[in-house]
Order: C-alpha cells, then sequence, then structure tokens
C-alpha cells in the first residue's frame, strides 16, 4: 500500500511540473488552455490508477480524487469536466466490484473543487500575502473532498465499506489531504509567477508604447560608456539622424561639453544626485539647440541604464533672454522715471513754498494796504462829522446795501461803501489763507474731545449773533482721532454756515452728533435753515468759490466748504451733504482711520 501511496504522489509532482511548464509556455485562447489542461489532468488521474493499492480486482484505490480535485479547484468546470470524463472513461470499463464507489470517487470531487474555483472567483486572494491561511485552507478542502470519496464507499455491495472504509482513513484523511495542500501551494506558486510574468509583459509592451509613441524625444543610454542603445521615432526626427545612425553614436558625440563633463553629469543622474540637466546638443544638419534634460537610472534585462527625456528648451531660452532685457529695459525706464519724478517733487516743493509764500503775502501785504484804506476813511469820515458835513448814517448795512441808488454825491454812502468792500476783501484773504492752510500744514492727530469743542464754537458764533434765538444741541460723549486745529477750522466753517442759512427762522435749529453705523465714526451738523438743490449742486458743492444762493441774501465768499472737504481728505475721510431747499441742510464727514502721532 505505501508503495503505491509514493508512486501516486510522484506522477502528481512530476505532473504538476509538467503542468506549469505548459501553462506559461502556451499561448492561446483561455478555453483552449482549459482543454489541454483537462486532458492532461485526466490523463494523470488514469496514471494513478494504474499504480493503484488493489484489495481485489475490480476494488482498488489511488491519488486519483487529488488530481480531480486540482482540476477542478484551478481549472474551472471545463477543465475539471474534461479530466473526470477521461478518468471515468477508464475507469467504468475496468468494472468490479468498486465501479459505482470509484466513480463516485471521481464525481464527488469534481463538484466540491468546482464549488471552490467559483469561491476563488468571487473572494479573490493574494496567494504570497496569505500563505499560512492558504496551507490551512486548501488543506481543509482536500479532507473534504477525500471524506467525500470515504463515504463514497457505502455504495460498495454486500456492507464490504465496514472492512474497506477503516484500511481507507490514514492515506484518504491524513495523507491525501495534505499532499492536496502541498500540490495546492505549488500551483498558487505557478499562477503567482503566471501572473508576474503577464504583468511585466504588459508593462514592458506599455513602456514601449509609449517610448514609440510619444511626441517627446526619449533615450536609453548606457552610462558606463556613454552609447545611445534605443532612440524614439521623435528623437530621429530631433536630432536629424536615422535610428541606425543615432544608436551607433555616444551621447558624447551629441552634447557639446567635453567627455569628461558628459561622464560626471551622468554619473550624477545615475547615483540621483540629480535628475535635471541643461546642455547644447548637436544635430544633424542644424545649429546646436538647448536642451533640458531630465534623466535617471532604470533597469532593462538586468542591465541598469539611463532613461533620458529631452526637451528643446530653445523657445524658453529665448523668452527668458528677452525678458530680462524687457526687465532691464524697464529698470531703467523706472529709474529714470524716478529721477524724473524725484525733480518734479522737488520743484513742487519749492513751488509750494512758492505759493506758502504768496500766501503770506496775501495775507500780511494785502492786508496792510486794507487797513490803511480803513484807518483814514474812518477818520475821514469822523472829521467830516465834527465839521457837519457828513451825517450819521441810521443804518449802516442797509447803507452799504449795492440795491440803493444815489442820485447825488452822499460821502457817507460812499465812505460806507468803502467800509464794506474793505471788510469782504478783508474776509476773502483770510478764507484763502485758511484753505491753503489746511492744505498745507503739518498734521498732528491725537484724540479729541469732539462734543466739547462744538459746544465751545457754538457757543463762541451764536453769542455774536445778538436778537437771534438758537436751539443747539450737541450729542454727548462725541470723541475723535484728528489735528485739533483741523478740526476747529472744519467746525468753525459748518457751524458758521448753519448760522448764516438760518438767519431767516424765527428759532434756529442747529445739531452736532455722530452716527455709529459703521467701524469708523460718522459726525453730522444739522440745520434747519434754507437748504439747497443738491442734485443741482453736483460735483460743485465742495469746490472754491461757488455760491448757490445770492450774495444780496447771504454774504460770503464760497470758500468755507472747500476748506472742509481739504480738512476731511487731510484725514482720508469723506463728507457728504443731504438737502432738500427750505428744509435745511446736513453735512455727514469722518476722519477716517487716522492714527494717532
Amino acid at each position: 500500500m505505501l508503495t503505491a501511496l509514493f508512486q501516486n504522489i510522484t506522477i502528481l509532482i512530476s505532473i504538476s511540473v509538467l503542468y506549469h511548464f505548459i501553462s506559461r509556455s502556451l499561448k492561446g485562447t483561455p478555453w483552449a488552455v482549459s482543454v489541454l489542461n483537462g486532458v492532461l489532468l485526466g490523463v494523470t488521474a488514469i496514471l494513478t490508477m494504474l499504480t493503484p493499492f488493489e484489495i481485489e480486482k475490480g476494488l482498488f484505490y489511488d491519488a486519483r480524487s487529488v488530481v480531480i480535485g486540482i482540476a477542478g479547484f484551478f481549472g474551472g468546470p471545463l477543465t475539471a469536466a474534461i479530466a473526470a470524463t477521461i478518468a471515468l472513461a477508464y475507469r467504468i470499463p475496468r468494472g468490479g466490484a468498486g465501479v459505482i464507489p470509484g466513480s463516485l470517487s471521481i464525481v464527488f470531487p469534481a463538484i466540491l473543487s468546482i464549488i471552490a474555483w467559483q469561491a476563488r472567483q468571487r473572494y479573490p486572494a493574494n496567494p504570497q500575502g496569505r500563505k499560512p491561511h492558504m496551507v490551512l485552507e486548501t488543506w481543509f478542502l482536500g479532507l473534504i473532498i477525500h471524506a467525500s470519496v470515504v463515504l463514497a464507499q457505502l455504495a460498495l455491495p454486500g456492507g464490504r465499506w465496514h472492512q474497506i472504509i477503516p484500511l481507507m482513513l490514514f492515506p484518504f484523511l491524513v495523507v491525501f489531504p495534505l499532499v492536496f495542500s502541498l500540490i495546492c501551494l505549488l500551483f498558487f506558486d505557478n499562477e503567482r509567477i503566471t501572473k508576474a510574468a503577464l504583468d511585466l509583459a504588459e508593462s514592458e509592451a506599455r513602456y514601449r508604447s509609449l517610448f514609440e509613441n510619444h511626441h517627446t524625444v526619449m533615450l536609453i543610454i548606457d552610462p558606463s560608456t556613454g552609447r545611445i542603445v534605443d532612440a524614439n521615432p521623435a528623437a530621429v526626427e530631433f536630432y536629424g539622424w536615422d535610428r541606425a545612425t543615432l544608436i551607433s553614436m555616444r551621447i558624447q558625440d551629441i552634447n557639446t561639453l567635453s567627455p569628461e563633463e558628459v561622464e560626471a553629469e551622468m554619473a550624477r543622474a545615475r547615483m540621483r544626485d540629480k535628475n535635471v540637466f541643461y546642455f547644447k546638443h548637436r544635430r544633424a544638419n542644424a545649429d546646436p539647440v538647448d536642451v533640458e534634460v531630465f534623466s535617471g537610472p532604470i533597469t532593462i534585462k538586468g542591465t541598469e541604464l539611463l532613461y533620458s527625456i529631452v526637451h528643446d528648451n530653445s523657445l524658453r531660452i529665448r523668452a527668458e533672454r528677452e525678458l530680462q532685457a524687457l526687465t532691464q529695459s524697464l529698470e531703467q525706464q523706472v529709474l529714470d522715471r524716478t529721477v524724473l519724478l524725484e525733480a518734479q517733487s522737488r520743484r513742487l516743493q519749492e513751488l509750494n513754498k512758492e505759493y506758502e509764500a504768496f500766501a503770506y503775502s496775501v495775507s500780511h501785504d494785502l492786508r496792510a494796504p486794507l487797513r490803511a484804506i480803513a484807518g483814514f476813511s474812518a477818520i475821514l469820515g469822523e472829521s467830516l462829522q465834527a465839521q457837519g458835513i457828513l451825517k450819521p448814517a441810521p443804518d449802516q448795512k442797509s447803507a452799504g446795501s449795492e440795491a440803493n441808488t444815489i442820485e447825488a454825491p452822499d460821502f457817507g454812502h460812499l465812505l460806507d461803501r468803502i467800509q464794506s468792500n474793505v471788510s469782504r476783501m478783508q474776509q476773502l484773504i483770510d478764507d484763502m489763507l485758511m484753505l491753503s492752510r489746511a492744505g498745507t500744514r503739518k498734521m498732528n492727530p491725537q484724540p479729541i474731545d469732539f462734543t466739547q469743542m462744538a459746544r465751545e464754537i457754538l457757543g463762541e458764533l451764536t453769542e455774536q449773533q445778538k436778537g437771534r434765538h438758537f436751539e443747539c444741541t450737541v450729542q454727548d460723549g462725541m470723541t475723535a482721532i484728528a489735528d485739533p486745529d483741523l478740526a476747529r477750522i472744519l467746525l468753525v466753517n459748518l457751524i458758521s454756515n448753519a448760522i448764516k442759512f438760518t438767519k431767516d427762522r424765527d428759532i434756529a435749529h442747529i445739531e452736532v452728533g455722530i452716527e455709529q453705523n459703521s467701524d469708523v465714526p460718522r459726525f453730522f451738523v444739522r440745520d434747519n435753515g434754507v437748504g439747497f438743490d443738491v442734485a443741482a449742486a453736483g460735483d460743485r458743492l465742495f469746490a472754491p468759490f461757488q455760491r448757490f444762493h445770492s450774495e444780496a441774501s447771504f454774504e460770503g465768499t464760497g470758500i468755507g466748504l472747500s476748506i472742509v472737504k481739504r480738512v476731511v481728505a487731510r484725514h482720508n475721510g469723506r463728507v457728504s451733504a443731504e438737502s432738500v431747499p427750505g428744509q435745511g441742510a446736513t453735512f455727514y464727514f469722518d476722519f477716517g482711520e487716522v492714527k494717532q502721532t
């Protein structure tokens, strides 16, 4: 029995080696491979039945169940069916008492192994990563297959299974499951090797397709000699030599560097110290061209080579040179413009000084003659009154009105006109000087009590208006960061306008407050005066010397709102107005985000 057992195992191992060789070497459709494997394993099953452990004629036992189980588990339904058919075709004609259990010993393993094959297809596994589990799983499958063979002996006639089954227990439930598991491992290794070979072939095919069909220049170089091992069609087109010529050349023949420098660069690419290089490459019928080379080591058939991708870099180099020239030109233009701007800045500073000197001249030199005219005209008037030539005028303002008509020389009226125009010119000079200072004086932003400042200005200005009634409201707790002097100038102008344009009201309402609708506080000055048409004023509202009421109705120079605009601009703020004719006006302003100095 032991001799027959060892003979069967030897046949199984030999056939498994032949199976592996055929599986790796055969090139054909899957069904053709399945048919050939089924025939091979069917013949193997017959060989095992030729060297059986025979109890009597027609009652013998062998390793056919192992062969049929392998056929179904690895070959699938077609391979198992062919192998089982061939084995049955041999076993049934031999007849004997064991013909039925012997046939079932072929059918049962075929069915069970096909079921296991289907499970493998549904739940594929990596044999290399699960070897301990696969040994246990295949041993268990072998145990089930051979347990079915043992149970098939119940079909022996005359109840002879009582005698046969005890003889089968050790080889069929111990030895054959272990042999089945070990042979399965051989087949798993064959599958792994076959899959690796297919993956390698597919990878090489992809590489060859990429290498041959890519529009980028590609070279394979032997770093030990510099010989060009392979070149793709794009390289042939780029360099101008045919492929046979290219692969007979060395990279030193193409690169314009010295051979020693080329060898040093190949060594760096080989050691992965550097993988991007910039060279000049020679071509067959053209001047050397700037190229960018990406190069790294690659192993082909056990030989380490360099895989190089070459890009034409001439357009990029030309563009970089043009960009560099343009940059230098722009830098020179910026330098020239800077020099020009500095010269213009110096000129503006000089003009500003001249402007300040002019403003001082206006405020100083023109004031002196005006004071002289005013003084002498006052002395003249007093002298004429003392001599009885001139009578005092009952109403100075009405005497100074340009609407009165002079029918005969009236020295008092003429002197009043002189005084009125001198005062107006004095006010104009003061306003122009204030406008100049608002735009040129040095800023000194600091926290100010805006509420207190507004109350002081209102008190000072309303006190000068004898006989008028005012209701003034100033919101408590208003603070701001601004230049104190400029902020006072701004408030004086806005409050003065509010007082002036409410002179026809029985009670003048003036309000100074703040709105906190944004991060920057927004102040306002509101009155119930005559108002104006904001749309008609447009951009002229804050322009110098603009008036929106007749001078006969409301005196002034038209510079006040220009001063307000300039003060707000110095603080990076904004100013706006809301008004309806006859319903008063509201001016809004803020001091921006001025930082305290």
